[in-house]
């Protein structure tokens, strides 16, 4: 799944955040060791937990990070479906309490699916109802606060580039409906629930650093680091890692704009 995360300012040292704990359903992008890690080094979630002064531990090791790399929407035992099932057969209905912000990150693997495998509208409609059901099952349950990030463009990727111009050009696209839907069901479930959910632009961030990548850091924003100049460079001033993950440094850039949102919500 892509990622192309960074951000204009970082937030405040000195974070006036009430959030006690994290609790995280996503994919590859914010698994911190429940089927892996995908990176080279910290991911965006452990990064934002760091700041808030709370953790981002997987699952597996008793943590409240349920993501699994590799997971769709609502197809698969380990997809966010199955992770917030568990999660809340598991957990009592008490510990969803003020200072618990839920973060809710995936539809990538399913947008890749729909690109590469020709799965279309069919694929991007199944993934989005099933957030929907998420987002209303997590809130039915107590979550009052969630943290939901957007679709990067897909297209920027190096996996997209190697497909050409026009493959990259319809994951953009797709991607971006994608986002417009997401939008829809994000304000459906605010209508329907006392929740307070933060939007993550991940779309307009990565597009941003495409077009000017000196701003946020970068240098190389088309190669992935993984096996290239290693021992002389490592991955420093790449945005990808392999071909569709960030680097560590990229991460770092999306938890700053991840912390921007939730401090400016803070102070108003």
């Amino acid at each position: 799944m892509a990622i192309f995360g960074a951000s204009v300012g970082a937030a405040p040292p000195a974070l006036a955040l009430s959030y006690d704990r994290l609790i995280i359903f996503g994919d590859s992008l914010s698994d911190t060791g429940n089927a892996g890690r995908f990176s080279n080094g910290p991911v965006w979630v452990e990064y934002m937990a760091r700041a808030i002064g709370t953790a981002a531990a997987p699952a597996r090791q008793g943590g409240t990070n349920f993501a699994v790399g590799g997971a769709h929407t609502g197809d698969g035992p380990f997809s966010l479906r199955a992770q917030v099932d568990h999660f809340l057969t598991t957990q009592p209905k008490a510990d969803l309490r003020q200072g618990t912000l839920a973060v809710v990150y995936g539809g990538s693997n399913d947008v890749r699916a729909a690109v590469y495998g020709g799965d279309g509208a069919t694929g991007v409609e199944d993934s989005l109802r099933a957030l929907h059901g998420i987002l209303d099952d997590l809130c039915a349950s107590g979550v009052t606060e969630m943290l939901v990030p957007n679709l990067a463009n897909i297209g920027l990727t190096p996996e997209a580039r190697r497909h050409g111009p026009d493959k990259a050009h319809e994951a953009r696209n797709v991607a971006a409906t994608f986002n417009a839907r997401l939008e829809e069901v994000l304000y459906a479930v605010e209508m329907r629930w006392p929740v307070r959910i933060h939007r993550l632009d991940v779309f307009g961030l990565s597009e941003e650093a495409a077009r000017d990548p000196g701003r946020f850091g970068f240098r190389d924003v088309m190669t992935p680091c993984q096996g290239v100049s290693v021992a002389i460079r490592g991955c420093e001033g790449h945005v990808f890692w392999d071909s569709v993950h960030p680097t560590t440094a990229a991460h770092a850039r999306l938890a700053d704009a991840a912390l921007a949102v939730l401090s400016h919500a803070a102070q108003r």
